[in-house]
C-alpha cells in the first residue's frame, strides 16, 4: 500500500495545497503506509523551476517526510520529470486506444467547448473520424450515456459530470487524466487524497484504469476533502497568487 502527494508546478502553492499535503501525510501515518512525492510537470508551458523549489520548501516547512520520489529540485530534474517521458505516455496512449474504450479526435475550439457545462465535445467529432493531428485536434474518450462510476460508495454520473473527456491534448501533450492513471499504476497507489473539486476526475480515471492495467485505482481508497476559500468565498487558486509564494 502507498499514498502520494502530487502537486503541479504551475504556480506558487497556497493554503489549500498545504492542507492537501498535510491531510495526505496524516493518512499515510494513520494507515502506516509509505508516502510518495510525485510532481506533475507534464505541462511544459506552465512549468517554472521556482515552483518546484516552492514545493520542496513547503514540504520542509510542514515537516513532511516522504519515502519515495525526488529529494530536491536537482534530483527531480535529473530523474523524475514527466516532461521527459513523452514517448512513454504516447505508448500508454496506444495501449488505451487498443482497448475496448472508444476514442476519437476532436477539433472543437475552446470557445465552443466552454459553452458545454460538462466540458465535453458539443460537435459531431465522434462520428467525423478526424485524424489526431498535433495543434489541430485533441483525443477524447467517449463516455456512454448514463455511465455511473462508484467512488467510495458514491455513485457519480460521469456522462453528465464530465462528458467525453480529453486524454491527449491539442498541444500534443498527454492530458492529466492519462498521466495520473499511468503514474498511480506504476507507483501502485492505493490511497488518494484530493480536493472535492476533483471528484469527477477520480471517476474519469477509474473509468479508464482497467484499460491501462491500473486495477489498483478501481479499488483504491479515496478521500475528497472540502476546498479552502478566500475571504470572498472563492476557491484558492495558484493563478491568483500574483507570482509570489504565500505561506501561512
Amino acid at each position: 500500500m502507498v499514498t502520494r502527494i502530487a502537486p503541479t508546478p504551475s504556480g506558487f502553492l497556497h493554503a489549500g495545497n498545504r492542507f492537501n499535503f498535510q491531510t495526505t501525510a496524516d493518512l499515510a501515518r494513520e494507515y502506516a503506509i509509505p508516502l510518495a512525492l510525485r510532481i506533475d510537470d507534464v505541462d511544459a508551458a506552465r512549468f517554472r523551476s521556482e515552483y518546484v523549489d516552492d514545493i520542496f520548501n513547503t514540504l520542509h516547512e510542514l515537516r513532511i517526510d516522504w519515502e519515495i520520489g525526488p529529494r530536491d529540485t536537482a534530483d527531480f530534474e535529473a530523474h523524475w520529470s514527466q516532461r521527459k517521458k513523452s514517448a512513454y505516455y504516447r505508448a500508454e496512449l496506444a495501449l488505451l486506444r487498443g482497448s475496448t474504450l472508444e476514442t476519437y479526435a476532436c477539433r472543437c475550439s475552446r470557445s465552443i467547448i466552454s459553452a458545454v457545462p460538462s466540458g465535453g465535445c458539443p460537435g459531431q467529432c465522434r462520428t467525423a473520424q478526424h485524424e489526431l493531428v498535433a495543434h489541430e485536434s485533441a483525443l477524447r474518450v467517449h463516455v456512454p450515456t448514463d455511465t455511473t462510476i462508484s467512488v467510495n460508495g458514491v455513485e457519480l454520473n460521469l456522462d453528465s459530470e464530465l462528458g467525453d473527456f480529453v486524454i491527449w491534448r491539442r498541444d500534443d501533450l498527454p492530458a492529466y487524466q492519462l498521466v495520473s492513471v499511468v503514474e498511480d499504476r506504476d507507483l501502485g497507489t492505493t490511497h488518494i487524497v484530493r480536493g472535492e473539486d476533483l471528484l469527477a476526475s477520480t471517476a474519469a480515471q477509474i473509468f479508464i484504469a482497467s484499460s491501462l492495467g491500473a486495477d489498483n485505482l478501481v479499488t483504491a481508497h479515496y478521500v475528497h476533502h472540502p476546498l479552502l476559500t478566500d475571504a470572498s468565498g472563492a476557491k484558492l487558486s495558484k493563478s491568483r497568487q500574483n507570482g509570489n509564494p504565500s505561506h501561512t
